[in-house]
């Protein structure tokens, strides 16, 4: 942990030629996120970038351990930007930096008191992919600051929520919102209307556009992810238009693989949402380094309390996320790696209160830097940019398939714990390393699964080899070379039934086997291949009077 008398912060304009010199000495060679530089840039250049306390991160010798993003903005805008610079940092805590949680357009949206925020920010993500002519629900996601330009610019969109609060729970809010917008533009009675009649249908013909729609919505219903996002907006598009031109569907479907995305028929000219950027706002004011205030301390529960006092709006609390950070503060994985707590001049809380809580439910004391003196209005700027990700730190490792590694790490963590059933459970990266140094096995059983991702993901398949490997090496090696080619497999092979269900899952469009159930009856399968058991039916009862714990692997 650095010492916290070493620590040494200053307010400073950084200049394109500065921020060239300070790039010739940064620790991470990862991939840069584009969309946040070229978000970045836009605000240096257009006179929207606010110093808000998020600092660049130096080590003690000047190396950079965060803000290569900036440093690459500014250099690309020509301008030059005000920021906190936060030296002395030891460059062990760099696997740290960004580990923190990163706020999404639904936290920025919510502190900007909107309704809905998380809808209507799905619903922003949507209009501009589709404003841009791409396919919602694929591609990369644009940067909340280019969103929320998109809502300044159709303000309207805040008219859908409503509306489309009468078409749930069958059609997603955000999806709603996101139909009933670019319905209104060609009727927006009509809009309304069809948007009614999925939850409270007037006829019961089987040809209705708004029936066979509710078909879809109710066998795809309990899925999840982009995949099906994708699939429910076509086809409600598609019922859409033929609804309004009064036409019946004898059956509405969606090929992706042979169909481009469906427009809506004779919708307006409402501008290309995908290039549309927040409005130019005045140049601000240089700020004076005596109204900042950083200070380096211990934080203690009774200090963290008082902090909290005084959150104001802002993004709802995650007890996931406290959870996780208290466990690395009570462990003393803990390291004090530049990132702010941030207060505003009047008081307020901007930016901490995770770590805060953190604190208290860890009952133990933690180092930070406190920044105090901001304006209020930074809030909405703070940890939006891209989260680093465990792949990212195990990329700087130099460890290789650092995505699936990372993804097997988590399945692996979460079996040892016992947490795969439970809900929204999330390791911190500190327990994510400490497994990698106690289980280096876990790099061989991603070779040894490395042909499996066309019938199971590859993280999965890792973390259940690497669990099975420690029972029975050899036999773990068999059950998944089986797994994989499916050569030799007898009628009630347990092998058999596992990789036939999750080929037939792994093809439909409107079956999901949910990542919990992929696991448990693997290794149920498992159990019964090393025991020598033959299986009639492969089944995990996860529900009602009969539901079934997790099984163990033997």
């Amino acid at each position: 942990m650095s010492d916290l008398s070493s620590i040494t912060s200053r307010i400073e304009r950084v200049t394109p030629e500065i921020a060239k010199r300070l790039l010739e000495r940064v620790v991470s060679s990862g991939k840069l996120d584009q969309a946040s530089v070229q978000a970045f840039e836009s605000d240096m250049r257009d006179g929207r970038w606010t110093l808000n306390g998020a600092p660049i991160v130096l080590s003690p010798d000047g190396q950079v351990l965060d803000g290569r993003t900036r440093l690459n903005a500014c250099i690309r805008s020509g301008a030059s930007f005000d920021t906190l610079i936060v030296q002395g940092v030891d460059i062990a805590a760099f696997e740290t930096i960004d580990s923190v949680r990163k706020r999404t357009l639904a936290d920025v949206l919510s502190m900007r008191k909107e309704n809905h925020g998380r809808a209507l920010g799905a619903a922003l993500k949507i209009l501009w992919t589709y404003g841009a002519g791409g396919t919602p629900g694929a591609g990369k996601a644009p940067t909340p600051t280019t969103l929320l330009g998109v809502l300044e610019e159709h303000p309207g969109v805040r008219d859908s929520i409503r509306p489309a609060l009468r078409a749930m729970p069958l059609l997603p809010h955000g999806c709603g919102i996101a139909l009933h917008y670019l319905a209104s533009a060609v009727d927006p009675i009509r809009a309304g209307q069809f948007l009614a009649q999925i939850q409270d249908p007037i006829t019961e013909a089987t040809d209705d556009p708004v029936g066979q729609l509710r078909e879809v919505l109710m066998a795809t219903r309990g899925q999840g992810g982009a995949r099906k996002q994708t699939y429910v907006l076509a086809v409600a598009i598609k019922a859409w238009n033929a609804f309004a031109a009064g036409k019946a569907i004898k059956m509405l479907r969606f090929a992706p693989e042979r169909e481009s995305f469906p427009r809506v028929a004779g919708e307006l000219d409402w501008g290309p949402l995908s290039r549309v950027v927040a409005p130019r706002q005045p140049q601000a004011k240089p700020m004076a380094s005596d109204q900042i205030n950083v200070r380096v301390l211990m934080i203690d529960p009774a200090l963290a309390d008082t902090l909290l006092t005084d959150r104001g709006p802002n993004r709802t609390v995650s007890a996931v996320v406290i959870a996780k950070y208290a466990r690395d503060i009570e462990a003393g994985r803990w390291r004090l790696n530049g990132q702010t707590i941030k207060i505003s001049a009047s008081g307020r809380l901007l930016d901490g209160q995770h770590r805060l809580e953190a604190a208290k439910k860890a009952k133990k004391a933690f180092p930070a830097i406190i920044v105090e003196g901001l304006p209020d209005g930074v809030i909405s700027s703070l940890d939006i940019g891209r989260r680093r990700a465990m792949s990212d730190v195990l990329r700087e490792r130099g460890e290789a398939n650092t995505i699936i590694l990372a993804s097997a790490l988590r399945w692996l963590w979460m079996i040892r714990t016992g947490v795969v059933l439970a809900a929204n459970s999330s390791p911190s990266t500190g327990e994510l390393l400490e497994l990698l140094d106690a289980t280096p096995q876990i790099r061989s059983s991603l070779k040894n699964v490395a042909a499996i991702r066309e019938i199971m993901g590859s993280g999965i398949a890792a973390a259940l080899h690497c669990t099975f490997a420690e029972k029975d090496a050899e036999r773990a090696d068999a059950f998944f070379a089986r797994l994989i080619d499916g050569v030799n497999l007898a009628e009630h092979s347990p092998v058999r039934h596992l990789r036939e269900r999750l080929i037939r899952t792994r093809a439909s469009h409107r079956v999901r086997l949910a990542e919990a159930e992929r696991v448990a009856i693997s290794i149920k399968a498992w159990n019964a291949f090393r025991t020598d058991r033959p299986l009639q039916l492969l089944l995990w009862r996860n529900r009602g009077t009969a539901r079934e714990a997790l099984p163990t692997p033997v």
